[in-house]
């Protein structure tokens, strides 16, 4: 099932329910998310080898549309952020801070007709394109460590960039390498196995949000940019 589908499942419970009676427009949620995500795919720009995205987005209504929308825009302003943060991380599309969706009114559309504006709208104007290194967490801690450099092993010995501290973990586990802008996570023939959203890897190219257990620890890969908390 794709985001838009999801999305619209979401959705169907708000608009079906609470806002069924009221809500009536001939702009529908499942239309301007797939605007959205067009309009993001539209603002790429490639920068020190990393795609980034706009992160700021403006949806303009006209005011009979703004009118039946307005109780919705709470909810859909979390559900659009999700939408395209998910669309930016499976792509791996970097996004050059954090993403905001808003809803303006426009006098000048008529009802049933709307736009979209996309921005790249940086924390510091002056480097609109940060590099931002990616991140290995460690769940159930406050351990994390910038993937800063081009090959990285994890295990239990000290001479390790990341320093697994389990016993269950082989002194060299496994090794982190990007390639290409991605990484790539690679089993060094570990005692126990690496395992990556709960599967027995040899290597395997992470995406964000990906589910890293080493022995008893579980990481968290997360790319810049992704929006994953």
């Amino acid at each position: 099932m794709g985001l838009v589908d999801d999305f619209e499942k979401r959705l169907e419970r708000v608009v079906e329910g609470v806002f069924s009676k009221a809500f009536r427009s001939d702009v529908e949620p499942a239309e301007l998310g797939r605007r959205l995500m067009r309009d993001m795919e539209a603002g790429k720009s490639v920068s020190v080898g990393a795609v980034y995205v706009p992160n700021n987005y403006v949806i303009q209504l006209s005011p009979e549309d703004f009118a039946r929308f307005e109780g919705l825009i709470p909810t859909l302003r979390t559900e659009f952020a999700t939408l395209l943060k998910n669309n930016a991380g499976q792509r791996r599309w970097r996004l050059p801070g954090q993403i905001d969706v808003r809803f303006e009114q426009d006098d000048s559309l008529k009802a049933g007709k709307f736009d979209v504006i996309a921005q790249h709208l940086a924390a510091d104007p002056s480097n609109p394109f940060p590099v931002v290194p990616d991140e290995l967490v460690q769940l159930g801690s406050n351990k994390t460590w910038k993937l800063d450099s081009d090959e990285i092993t994890l295990g239990r010995s000290s001479s390790n960039g990341i320093v697994v501290d389990d016993p269950n973990a082989s002194r060299a586990h496994a090794q982190l390498s990007r390639r290409e802008d991605e990484w790539w996570l690679t089993d060094l023939d570990s005692t126990n196995g690496t395992l990556v959203n709960e599967a027995m890897i040899k290597e395997r190219r992470l995406s964000s949000g990906d589910r890293i257990n080493i022995g008893a620890t579980e990481l968290e890969y997360r790319q810049s940019g992704s929006g994953i908390t």
